[in-house]
């Protein structure tokens, strides 16, 4: 029996602007397996990054459960799993320190996760084989990287710690077209070597079809369809979905 690692149970969240109150997620539930990919679609204001940012914990959710490999997470487990479930946002530059270098960045995230310096030096090392990337970018500062190289940085920052959860929030929206492919085929390529499972989240049709095994549909904060990318892509059974789907054509 698959593992589960990441358990999603009546999720809700809600916004007050200017005393107008938003259901920015209503009522999610899901469950992600070790080794799966699954894809969240949703067009722009749907839930997609609040939820992302509830799994994480960057959010405190008004009602209902998160679970990270078995243990509930909450204000008093959040430093414990931190290493456990990690993230990898939309724009790259805006999460390296423009006033140090790559490499000092990276080895001041894995000490914070409670790595010792050597051990750091030395994961960063095996993680830039993995990601294609050469030792000399560890010596430059962000504006001197592509955000090809910048969102590679950000994918080895985020496993230093052996996550069994990595959430990707619109990971590749900011990218060229073939940057963009070059980090879906990375990702792709992480999951099938270390087993991770990856929350892939895109407003994306086609990425989340090539890159993920089940798809959720999120619209106005719900989770109106789940289920396998064929299925869900290739005979969709909500209105909304449908809506998507032809929007793409």
């Amino acid at each position: 029996m698959t593992e589960t690692v990441l358990e999603v149970k009546n999720l809700c969240k809600t916004f007050i602007k200017d005393g107008v109150e938003t259901e920015a997620v209503r009522n999610v539930s899901f469950e992600l397996s070790a080794g799966e990919i699954l894809g969240v679609a949703g067009e722009s204001g749907s839930g997609k990054s609040t939820l992302s940012r509830l799994c994480m914990g960057l959010l405190r959710p008004d009602s209902g459960e998160i679970y990270v490999c078995g243990e509930k997470l909450g204000k008093s487990s959040i430093k414990n799993l931190r290493p456990k479930i990690q993230m990898v946002f939309q724009n790259p530059a805006d999460t390296f320190n423009p006033a140090y270098s790559v490499g000092s960045g990276l080895i001041g995230a894995g000490r914070d996760l409670g790595l010792e310096k050597q051990e750091c030096r030395e994961k960063i090392s095996e993680l830039l084989k993995t990601t294609g990337l050469a030792e000399s970018v560890l010596k430059r500062r962000p504006k001197e990287l592509s955000g090809g190289q910048l969102q590679r940085l950000a994918i080895v920052r985020a496993l230093l710690c052996g996550p069994r959860v990595l959430i990707a929030d619109e990971a590749v929206s900011s990218l060229d077209v073939s940057v963009s492919a070059n980090i879906i085929n990375l990702l792709s390529d992480l999951r099938e070597s270390l087993g991770i499972a990856i929350l892939f989240i895109s407003h994306d049709l086609a990425v989340i079809g090539h890159i993920s095994d089940r798809v959720g549909v999120m619209y106005k904060g719900e989770l109106v369809e789940i289920g396998d990318t064929e299925k869900v892509l290739g005979s969709p059974k909500h209105e909304y979905t449908k809506r998507l789907l032809d929007a793409r054509l």
